[in-house]
Formats: structure tokens, sequence, C-alpha cells
């Protein structure tokens, strides 16, 4: 197949419009690429590809590829040594493993289904990288930054360089209050890489130190003074070791990629593999296209086609392109077009021509029904073809293209041939077509022509394994339909189109009576069998018409059966779920009436129990009592008292379990007391009021020596690879301790992933009462991976 043949049929513009809907960098290429194959295995697999994901897409949705660059180039360095990847290539990389991982992970999931045998086979490629990507995943932040966790070195490098920043900023701050004549104005400024501070130009003197440079005015004199040039040479050492680690960090991580590159290069080609099948799918989606069948032999068949640009282009104002239906068996592979100028002779050939390159390289088609034979070579002569600067008319340039295909046609073979014969003198023009399709008709080449050659329609009435076929003449409208009629030849009905162009009625009644006679005849006898297909046509529609009414009835039965079993079986599980229940609601009734008879009879008991301590308590100390009145005796402690009223919020001690508590209710006289978390009944002889709520002291738990101290104003929080659940108790404590130091904004870390996290935290903040406002960072600060929260006041 040449690249001639893909420009007439337009197939670069049939791939354009598909490519539409690839998601990677790396697709798109593959996509543009693609040709005919001619291997009949390769076809069937790449078409039995194309329908899985067609069923995957309708079941699963669509695989995740979106943010795969080209990474040719990042992997050709990689086989270089000691070359490391800038952070940005490092998370290309990143994000290529991420979505292979996730995509071999989304078609695992459907393997139980037995539906996708291909997209399994193809998706168990991808290697298991998942230790390389959790060791890489999280030090580069989404912005290109390193992460301060990318290494303990560099957590503690940045931690010194933030302190002091932070020593620098108070000591210059300090000059400002003691020099406040001499700065201009008081902000902390960056020059060579080292803080300095704005002074008058005529006040240069009082604050000695290092000049690194004017104002454009020259009013200003940025000043490091001298206070703080020690502090700076820190900062800057601080900052080259900084370099160092993240240069370190980033070898280390080209190195692990180094390492698997081969690995690397796998994900990408099966990534891009999807990409172009997932597009396929969606095209075919798109456009209502079917799998085509493969057929053994030359077998031809198509029904209800549509030309995909036609229909693409008509898109725009609402119509749709005329379907088209044939039927080529292995017996006749020759088809003779005829019909009207503006017929629609052109776009068939055009659409057999154009789907059959499609299924060749594994696209469905856009038809109601497609039986195809596999092409080793596809010719097309459609068009005109002049070109006045090689000297070429129309007719030369078709007779070159046609010598061409007559020189290198090697069956199986499809030849389409456009108007074949035109351009010079009708007879020796007709008798040359003739010839022409003869010869690939020898040759075994499938060959569909157009023409409006008497002869050449006799000649396809008459010779073997050739048949006629017309594009559809309305001669009430005298206009084409564009439908292709098989079996009969079309009339050319230039008379009758040129009146529609408004030719004027004398041309036309001069032109018709030069007619020849046989003409007239031959155009009756096209008419007749016009009409009697018509009437063939219109008898099979009516008996289809009749079986399709037959056939609905028959389902409207079906239907109304299944709807009705339907009905009872719903009113089965309704009143089924109504019995259910019923036993339920009656089963917690009884369960709750034998927990409060066991509740009771616990009570009970508990009450005899305690009622018997304290008659054996009242004994022994009414025999103190009476010891204290014998001479010698000794006075007893002072006993609690056990008959002063008690109220509810009074404090008392339980004395069969010897704990204090607060009184919180009293009903029926019975006490409910509060022990720490824990609620207690008792009764009155069981209680000892040990004074009244209202004057326990407040401080009897001693205080803690830090709660005067101001604590650390928190101001970011990272959950990346925590669970929702695990992020959102983080995210809650956080959130009361930012506001309860006086935090006014915080930044909260969730990374970008699948959104799960960002989403769930949003909910939550959403109606969080600490929550003033919240919103997605900026791209400085973590862009969709971060959210920056404000806290009410």
């Amino acid at each position: 197949m040449d690249e001639q043949t893909f420009e007439t049929l337009e197939l670069r513009d049939l791939i354009g419009l598909a490519a539409r809907h690839v998601q990677t960098v790396p697709g798109r290429g593959r996509m543009q690429s693609l040709r005919p194959s001619t291997s009949r295995a390769e076809i069937q697999r790449e078409l039995e590809i194309t329908g899985e994901c067609v069923g995957f897409l309708n079941a699963r949705g669509r695989f995740g590829l979106s943010g795969i660059e080209d990474l040719s180039p990042l992997v050709a360095q990689l086989h270089i040594e000691g070359i490391s990847l800038e952070p940005k290539q490092i998370l290309a990389i990143e994000r290529l493993l991420f979505i292979g991982k996730e995509v071999k992970e989304l078609i695992k999931g459907s393997e139980a289904s037995g539906q996708f045998p291909n997209l399994l086979r193809i998706s168990s490629g991808i290697p298991d990288l998942r230790p390389l990507l959790s060791s890489i995943h999280g030090k580069i932040l989404p912005n290109g930054e390193i992460d301060d966790d990318a290494s303990p070195e560099l957590r503690i490098i940045r931690k010194d360089v933030a302190e002091r920043r932070h020593r620098i900023h108070r000591t210059l701050e300090s000059i400002f209050r003691g020099q406040e004549h001499a700065v201009q104005e008081e902000i902390i400024t960056f020059r060579n890489g080292r803080f300095v501070i704005p002074v008058r130009t005529d006040s240069r003197g009082l604050i000695p130190g290092v000049v690194h440079g004017l104002s454009s005015s020259g009013q200003t004199t940025f000043v490091e003074p001298m206070s703080v040039i020690d502090q700076n040479n820190d900062l800057v050492r601080l900052k080259e070791q900084e370099s160092i680690e993240i240069s370190r960090i980033l070898l280390s991580i080209t190195d692990a990629l180094r390492e698997n590159v081969e690995s690397i290069k796998s994900v990408l080609e099966i990534v891009t593999q999807l990409d172009v099948a997932q597009a396929k799918a969606l095209f075919a989606n798109e456009f209502k296209c079917v799998s085509p069948q493969i057929s053994g032999n030359k077998a031809y068949r198509l029904r209800d086609a549509r030309h995909l640009l036609l229909e693409n282009s008509l898109r725009s104002t609402g119509e749709k392109p005329v379907p088209i239906s044939l039927q080529l068996e292995e017996t006749h592979q020759v088809l003779i077009i005829s019909g009207p100028n503006a017929g629609g002779k052109t776009v068939v050939l055009k659409t057999l021509g154009l789907l059959s390159l499609m299924a060749q390289m594994g696209f469905h088609v856009p038809a109601a029904e497609a039986l195809l034979p596999v092409f080793d070579q596809v010719f097309a002569d459609i068009g005109d073809h002049q070109s006045i600067s090689a000297n070429l008319s129309t007719f030369t340039a078709h007779m070159r293209n046609i010598a061409s295909t007559a020189q290198r046609v090697q069956p199986p073979a499809l030849v389409l041939l456009d108007e074949v014969g035109t351009g010079t003198d009708p007879d020796e023009g007709g008798a040359l077509a003739i010839a022409i399709i003869d010869f690939f008709r020898h040759m075994g080449a499938t060959t569909i022509a157009s023409t409006h050659y008497p002869a050449l329609k006799m000649w396809a009435s008459q010779a073997e394994g050739v048949q006629n076929a017309s594009v559809e003449f309305d001669e009430r409208t005298l206009r084409p339909t564009y439908r292709l009629i098989l079996g009969i030849a079309g009339a050319s009905s230039g008379l009758e189109i040129a009146r529609r162009m408004q030719v004027p009625e004398e041309i036309l009644h001069n032109a018709k009576g030069l007619l020849e006679p046989s003409h007239a005849l031959a155009r009756e006898y096209l008419r007749r069998m016009k009409e009697s297909l018509d009437e063939q046509e219109n008898l099979r529609a009516a008996l289809e018409e009749e079986r399709t009414a037959v056939a609905d009835k028959y389902s409207r039965l079906e239907s109304e059966f299944a709807k009705r079993e339907e009905s009872r079986k719903k009113e089965f599980e309704s009143g089924l779920a109504r019995v259910l229940d019923d036993f339920k609601k009656e089963s917690s009734r009884a369960v709750r009436v034998i927990k409060d008879h066991v509740e009771a009879a616990r009570i009970k008991r508990q009450a005899e129990k305690q009622a018997m301590d304290l008659r054996r308590k009242s004994a022994k100390l009414q025999a103190a009592s009476d010891g204290s009145r014998r001479p010698g005796g000794s006075t007893p402690a002072e006993a609690p008292d056990t008959t002063e009223e008690i109220r509810e919020g009074d404090r008392v001690r339980v004395q069969s379990l010897d704990r204090e508590g607060t009184v919180e209710s009293i009903r029926d006289g019975t006490y409910q007391i509060m022990i720490g978390a824990l609620r207690y009944r008792a009764d009155r002889l069981d209680l000892v009021r040990l004074g009244s709520g209202h004057t326990i002291a407040a401080s009897s738990t001693p205080r803690s020596p830090m709660v005067d101290a101001s604590p650390e104003i928190l101001t970011e929080l990272k959950v990346i690879g925590l669970t929702a659940d695990e992020a959102l108790s983080r995210v809650d404590k956080f959130l009361d301790q930012a506001f309860l130091s006086g935090a006014e904004t915080v930044r909260i870390i969730h990374g970008h992933g699948k959104g799960i996290l960002r989403n769930a935290i949003a909910e939550f903040l959403s109606s969080h009462p600490q929550v003033e406002n919240f919103a997605l960072a900026p791209p400085e600060k973590g862009g969709g991976g971060a959210t920056i929260v404000e806290l009410r006041k």
C-alpha cells in the first residue's frame, strides 16, 4: 500500500479525527504512525483488543492515562552513567510508573469476569515497580522542589537554615529599632545571596557594614551590618550544603531509575499501546461503529455503512449521510456503479476503501454489520489528478495511475476506479474502460468502478463475475437519493440534472432531439427495471414490517408477563420485609424487657448487700459508742453524716465502692452518681455527703507547670500515605491545636493521587467549627496537592 492511496482515501484525516481521544504524547505519536496491517492474525488481535476496550469503557470506565509526556529523551539519558535527571523529569517518570501501576490494578480487578483476556495479557506485562515507586514518591513536590523529608540530612540542613534566617531577621529588626532615623524602610531584603537592609545614603556611616549596592535613585544604600556578616556566612555555607545534598538525592533517584530502565521502557510501551486502544474504542463509541468480521475468502459485505469524514462534517448542520449496503460474493468480485452526476458514486468508492483500511488498522467500522476480507494491496484512482506543472491532463493522470496499478497489482487486492476511461473520445474511453476492468478481473483483484459509459454497463450485465449497481435518482424531485441499489445499472440523467441546474429549456429540448433512439429505449428499459426492483423492495419492506410487528407483539407480551412477575415478586418481597421488620421490632422489645428485669434483679441484690454492709457498720459504731462511755474508754473518731439531705450537684462518697463522685440526678429514692466517666446508681444509705458542689475547689487537680507556656504555633500538617480515617483524625487534632495556639492560616498537604484524601478533607473542613474558609493551595505552595485553611478569629 502506498501513501498516494492513503492520501486519496483521506486516511490521515481519519487518523487525526481518532487522535482527539488519545491522552498521552507517546500515544498521539503512535496513533499518527498507524498503517494498515496485512497479517490476518494481527488484524484479528487488534480488533479484539479494540472490542475489549469498548466493553471495558462501558463497564468500568476509562483508563486514567493523562499527564504522560514524551519520555524517550529521558530514557535515553538514563543509559548514560553519572547523569542526574532534573526534578521535573523525575516527576514525569514517577507519573508514568504510578499510572502503569493503577492501570494494571484496574484491569486486574476485572479478571474474575473473564471478559477482557487481551487487556489482562497486555497489562500483565507491566513490571512490578512498586518498591521503586515508593522509594521516590514524595521526595519531589509537584512544583519540582525537593521535599524536606527527602533525606534526614536535608531535613537537618533546612532546619538550620530556617533557624539561621530567624536569627538574622531578629538581629536586623533590632537595628531597625535602634537606628530608625538612618533606615530608609524597615524592610529586610536579599542581595548577592546575603540579607541586607536599606539605609539612607546620607546616614551610611551610622550603620557599619558591607555595602552591596545602591538603589536606582542613589538615595538608598543596601548594607550588610557587621553584626550579621558571620551569620550570613553561615547561611551561605548551609545553602551550599543544601545544594550538595539535593544533588546527591537526585543522583540517587536517577541511579535507582537507571537500574530499572528496561522495565520503565516496558511500562511506557504498554501504556502507549493501551492509550491507542482506548482511543480506538472511544472513537468507535462516538460514531457507533461495530467490530467487522474478517472473512476467510474474498466475501465482502456491508450493511448501512457510512463515510466517517462526511458524517463528521455534516454534524454541524444536523444532517446525516445516507448509509450504503452492498454484498460481493467470492464469485462476483467486480462491481460497476452507474447513475447521475453528484449521485454519490465517488462517496461509495471512498467509503469502501476507507472502511477496508480502518479494519486492517484495528478500528471498528461505521456500519450496522461488516464482513471484510484482508487485502495486501489497496489502489485508488479517484478524483482529478491533472497537473499543469507536470504537463498532465485529467485523462493522462488517470492513465498513469492505472498503468502503475496494473504493473504492481497482486491479489488479494482492492482496486477502486472513479469514472474509468473518462476524459477522451467516448467510444475509445468506453472500450478502454472495459479492457482495464477486465484486466483486473483476470488478475483476481476485487474491483469497484464508477462509470457513465453505456458500453461498460452492458458489458457488466453480461460478463461472468461482474455485476451492476446504481445510485438512485428520484424522477419526481429530479434529485439523487444517494441510495446504492445492487443488480441494476443506472441512467446518467444528464438532461434532468441540467434542468435542475436551470439550463434553458430550448437547449434541453434540442439535446433530447439529438439523442439516438437506442438511448431512449435503453433508458426506458432501465426505468422499468427500476420500477420492478422498487416493487420488489416495497414487498420485502412490507413483509419485514409485518414480521417486525409480530415480533413486537410477542415482545410486548413477554415484557408484560415479565412486569407482572416482577410486580408479584416485589409484592412478595415487600410483605416478607414487613413480616421480618415486625419480628425484629418484637424481638428487640422482648430483649429490652429481659434486660430490664435482669438489671432490676442485679440492682435489688446490690441494694440488699449494701443494706447489710450498712447494718454491720452501724453495729460497729454503736459498739464503739458504748465502749466510750465506760471508765477508761477511748473516744472514737467522728463518723460521717449519713442523715444529712443530699441534693443534685453535691459531692458524695459511695461507701460500698469507697469512691467519690457527684450527684447527677435523684429519682424515686435512687441517686445517679458520676464517678469519673462512669454512672452508678445507689440508695441514700450507701452515700455520705462530703459537701456542696459549689464549694469544691477548682484547683483540686494539680496544674501543669507548662499551662502558661506559649505553645509552638503549628501551621503545616502532612497526611500523604494515610487512609482517609487516619488523615481526618490527625486533621481534627491539628486544627484544634492550631486554633488554640492562635494560628490564622494553616496548610494541609495531602498530595495529588486520585483525589480521595483531598475530597475527604474538603468535606470534613466544610463543617468544622474552627474553619472560616479553605481552598486549594496556589502553585508555589503545592497546588492541588495541598489545601490552605483560614481559621476563625
